[in-house]
């Protein structure tokens, strides 16, 4: 059976709560990220976890995509209503697209459409082909109200963000810099697919617990554990 690894939390978890007190945009969402390493790993249970919870389901909102461009694996989020995140990730650098519909430092909030000071026009040089890819752009090069990045001789998370606007990133990336990702997917996926799921069972997924059938049917009572896992499998060939 294919086993799935736990994710250490590497978010003080002071620094989260007095974070959460108040909404953050990219500056301060930014030091609460752990390394691409492990942005990668939360990343990808993610996608498994909802594949697991919704195997049928055409819209899940998350997506991973291994070996996406040669060296780069993608993580994506859309929630249907126009806001989506893309994560870029090696194994030591990364770059997180964050686009909130609503934000005030919206493209499109203004007449004539112009990035947010310290979006595109501070991203590095490296990164800025992925702006040219549909896959990271969500096909869209305007959706963009964030950027987050990691270069390999970095040690924390940066962004060209200043000042207060609220840019989306706090809400969007939540479940990457939360120090308990199980609590907060685990309501996500309820909210979304109007259902209960077993708190205990994603923490247990989370944590590392072999995805045995017995896992596998905590997860979705609703499905046949054997073929779940083949499935799941196959998801992550």
């Amino acid at each position: 059976m294919p086993r799935v690894g736990g994710v250490a939390a590497t978010v003080p978890a002071l620094s989260y709560l007095s974070a959460c007190m108040t909404r953050m945009n990219a500056s301060e969402v930014a030091p609460l990220l752990p390394e691409p390493a492990a942005v990668r790993e939360r990343s990808r249970l993610t996608a498994l976890l909802e594949f697991l919870v919704a195997p049928g389901n055409r819209y899940r909102l998350h997506d991973y995509a291994t070996d996406w461009r040669p060296g780069w694996d993608l993580a994506t989020m859309s929630n249907g209503g126009g806001d989506d995140y893309s994560v870029a990730l090696s194994d030591s650098a990364g770059l997180i697209r964050c686009f909130d519909h609503e934000s005030e430092v919206s493209p499109y909030i203004n007449d004539d459409l112009e990035y947010w000071p310290g979006t595109v026009d501070a991203l590095p040089d490296r990164f800025r082909p992925f702006l040219d890819e549909a896959g990271f752009t969500g096909g869209d090069e305007w959706d963009v109200t964030a950027l987050l990045w990691f270069l390999p001789q970095d040690t924390a998370w940066r962004t060209g963000i200043t000042g207060h606007e609220q840019d989306g990133s706090d809400w969007l990336l939540r479940s990457l810099y939360t120090p308990d990702p199980a609590r907060v997917l685990h309501e996500r996926f309820q909210d979304y697919y109007e259902k209960p799921i077993d708190l205990a069972a994603v923490s247990a997924f989370f944590e590392g617990e072999p995805l045995t059938e017995e896992l596998a049917a905590a997860l979705n009572p609703g499905a046949e554990p054997a073929e779940l896992l083949r499935a799941a499998a196959a998801l992550l060939a």
